[in-house]
């Protein structure tokens, strides 16, 4: 009675070990946690249409691309309805965390709404003509120095953000993540192969878009320091494929695998960097190239059996010292513009030291330029600092930035915390925090496509360290453990193995 008791009510492992040991999975439970469900299978056409349409329209600004986006953004609530109808496991966390990742949103939308409870300006009358000029306004209250206009580019950027989330909410296994990015690393390197070819045959503008009317584009970007901080991206995502291609037991050798395409597309990706015409994007590129080199040298040489490890390495290796060189070359260039960068950047510090606490709303630093703008600079339109750092304190203040910061640096906390060493999550981290450096010199995240595909590795990134630390039933549950353990039931309850013998 006692045997059969125990084996109807099995003793529930505890969670450490768990994440020591996870258990080896049945057939029928890997098939179950593999397989799409609906949402997932929505989830998945719903970000590789998306995907497509911002690689493919590369202007910061078209009105297409964004109300595209705010579109698909509309349907985000009805996907996670979905997956809580479809999933098989308990998602008890899954709207919790979703309003939670969701805050920044929710808190630009809000800030920027009251702002226009507060505007900044004033109309003055000489001569039968009508200018504007600034009123004094309050620093603890919101301010919106822009028209009705910029919602589009509010919302947009708020649907593409929202879309991009749910790769940190539904997917509930890793195969998921395993059939969405090679389709999204070819996408990226045909951009590349386009782009040389656009290079080769000297085109006067970039594709699909009229351009700047200045020479510094590449593929669909009309600035290539978009495309630096693009390819940046997704230059470290097919390394990382490339190695994770080699990481499995059952992996063939590596020239027979998909791993020497996935580093041959890592690096066009990364020696779009010689053409860049913008030293600090084109040398940002050249060192994360490196850095990405270098390791799968050093895990080819440390790690690795496979009967090629000294030819991949010693290749990695020299090219990965050769981009540190050219890296460093790039970046001891002096570029053309770089005194007007100067004197933009120092009007966005002017800016957030007027009004520090809310900042001048969205897209305030381009209309509240030429009060702030240095002598050389009047007369022309600017729309960004050249710093998206000092952008953002000047048109978010410390209250928009420190909401910004606390969301990322809590799920950055959250993955460390957890001490444990998931290596495709640190790749694509590499690749992130290069975006980040840059945006303290460039203003990457002018351009949707870039924010766009920052935030769907990071939020990947993260998805991926929570489905390899965890069981697949434990991921998103938060209910309690329906089983008592041994050292603390009153009732004795037998769960050893039985020695019985036949007298």
């Amino acid at each position: 009675m006692r045997n059969s008791l125990a084996r109807s009510f099995p003793e529930r492992p505890s969670k450490t070990n768990i994440l020591k040991k996870a258990p080896d999975l049945l057939p029928r439970d890997k098939l179950l946690r593999d397989t799409p469900t609906k949402a997932e299978f929505m989830l998945y056409w719903l970000v590789a249409i998306v995907a497509g349409a911002t690689f493919l329209i590369g202007d910061p600004r078209s009105f297409w691309l964004l109300g595209g986006l705010i579109i698909f953004g509309s349907l985000t609530p009805a996907l996670l309805k979905t997956h809580e109808h479809t999933h098989p496991f308990f998602v008890d966390k899954l709207w919790p965390m979703f309003w939670l990742c969701s805050i920044p949103v929710w808190a630009v939308i809000l800030q920027f709404a009251l702002g226009f409870l507060q505007t900044p300006w004033a109309t003055i009358r000489l001569n039968e003509a009508d200018y504007l000029g600034l009123n004094p306004v309050s620093i603890w209250q919101p301010t919106t120095a822009t028209n009705s206009s910029t919602w589009v580019t509010l919302l947009g950027f708020g649907a593409a953000y929202l879309i991009v989330l749910m790769l940190f909410l539904i997917p509930k296994s890793r195969a998921f993540f395993q059939r969405l990015l090679p389709p999204l690393c070819t996408g990226a390197v045909c951009m590349a192969l386009l782009g040389y070819l656009q290079y080769g045959l000297d085109f006067d503008s970039p594709i699909l878009t009229k351009g700047t009317g200045l020479t510094d584009f590449f593929a669909f970007f009309p600035y290539d320091g978009h495309w630096a901080a693009f390819a940046t991206l997704w230059c470290t995502t097919c390394i990382s494929m490339a190695l994770l291609s080699t990481r499995y037991e059952d992996s063939p050798i590596f020239i027979q695998s998909s791993g020497p395409w996935y580093l041959t597309g890592g690096a066009l990706l990364g020696a779009t960097g010689f053409i860049v015409a913008n030293p600090i994007p084109a040398a940002v590129l050249l060192f994360t190239l490196a850095i990405m080199l270098l390791i799968v040298a050093i895990d080819f040489i440390a790690r690795s059996k496979d009967p090629h490890r000294h030819a991949v390495s010693i290749t990695c290796g020299l090219a990965a010292c050769f981009g540190f060189a050219a890296g460093m070359t790039r970046l001891l260039q002096q570029g053309t513009s770089s005194e007007p960068a100067v004197h933009l950047r120092k009007a966005a510090l002017d800016m957030f030291q007027a009004n520090p606490i809310f900042g001048w709303g969205l897209e305030g630093y381009t209309h509240m330029l030429p009060f702030f703008a240095h002598d050389q600079l009047l007369g022309q339109r600017f729309d960004r600092a050249n710093s998206d750092l000092l952008q953002l304190l000047a048109e978010f203040g410390i209250i928009g930035v420190l909401v910004l910061f606390i969301c990322f640096a809590l799920l950055l906390y959250r993955y460390f915390a957890g001490k444990h060493d998931i290596q495709l999550t640190n790749h694509l981290l590499i690749g992130c925090a290069a975006v980040l450096i840059l945006a303290i010199w460039d203003s990457p995240f002018m351009s949707p496509t870039v924010f766009f595909s920052f935030f769907l590795l990071f939020f990947t990134a993260m998805r991926w360290a929570d489905l390899s630390r965890h069981r697949v039933d434990d991921v998103d549950a938060a209910r309690p453990n329906l089983i008592t353990p041994a050292s603390q039931r009153r009732v004795p309850f037998f769960t050893s193995t039985t020695k019985e013998k036949n007298k």
